[in-house]
């Protein structure tokens, strides 16, 4: 089998299988570029030289390409972030909204991060057309923005009020955030319908997010795939001498 035919469900660590199906709806290329180009960093490759948890960790090689690696951890973190972010909208029985936002702001410095290492340390390496790279600013995604501004209101202030009619998950609507933040008889007076379901916001939020990194996922891998037969990228990788079937056919 080559790595690409690999899946978060058979190949994946534990964190994979078992978050996997919150990224399969709204963020499918995430499994996409692991397959691609993540999965022959890794002892998976290694045609049974290792076995158990060893096979799901980076290959020991110490002139594997920094930028490579740098990719690679940037990848695995917005998916731990964000997936960490779902568990808790999903789960818990009393919601915390502080803790899954805090994840959630995460996921979109790793995004950044992400493109960062594509940018400034493969593009040039691998001489890829940057006019082809995705231009995208994360942190100027409204998505992003919205994110971060209830990020920072329960990290860096008191704990936000409640209204003493709604259950305790209702948070204030993004319109009345910064008031919020300094009295909680101002969000006891605010209107019912001033004040939002913090787990049916955190989802739409998510799948948000999701849909808007999707596409830049997808421009990567496909840069990177029609790298994949090249020297530069058989040398970042250091898969110039992996044998059989895990090898690209040609090099050209």
């Amino acid at each position: 089998m080559r790595w690409d035919q690999s899946t978060l469900e058979q190949h994946g660590d534990s964190y994979e299988r078992l978050w996997g199906h919150f990224l399969k709806d709204d963020f499918p290329e995430w499994e996409r570029f692991w397959a691609h180009h993540v999965v022959p960093l890794t002892n998976r490759i290694d045609d049974g030289k290792t076995s158990g948890q060893t096979k799901l960790f980076l290959r020991d090689d110490p002139q594997i390409h920094g930028g490579a690696e740098a990719l690679m951890m940037a990848n695995y973190s917005v998916f731990y972030f964000l997936a960490r972010s779902c568990v808790i909208v999903a789960s818990e029985p009393h919601l915390f909204p502080e803790d899954a936002f805090i994840f959630l702001q995460t996921a979109t410095e790793n995004v950044d991060g992400f493109l960062h290492a594509f940018r400034t340390r493969i593009v040039n390496r691998l001489n890829i057309d940057r006019n082809r790279v995705p231009a995208l600013k994360i942190k100027e995604a409204e998505v992003a923005k919205t994110i971060d501004k209830y990020r920072n209101a329960f990290v860096h202030h008191s704990r936000l009020g409640r209204n003493p009619n709604l259950a305790w998950e209702f948070i204030p609507t993004l319109s009345h955030l910064h008031d919020s933040k300094f009295s909680w008889r101002y969000v006891q007076n605010l209107p019912q319908d001033q004040l939002i379901d913090s787990r049916k916001y955190l989802r739409s939020l998510q799948r948000e997010f999701m849909k808007v990194i999707n596409p830049v996922w997808k421009q990567i891998t496909d840069l990177l795939d029609g790298q994949r037969t090249t020297k530069a990228y058989l040398e970042i990788y250091r898969l110039e001498k992996v044998a059989g079937d895990f090898r690209p056919i040609k090099v050209r």
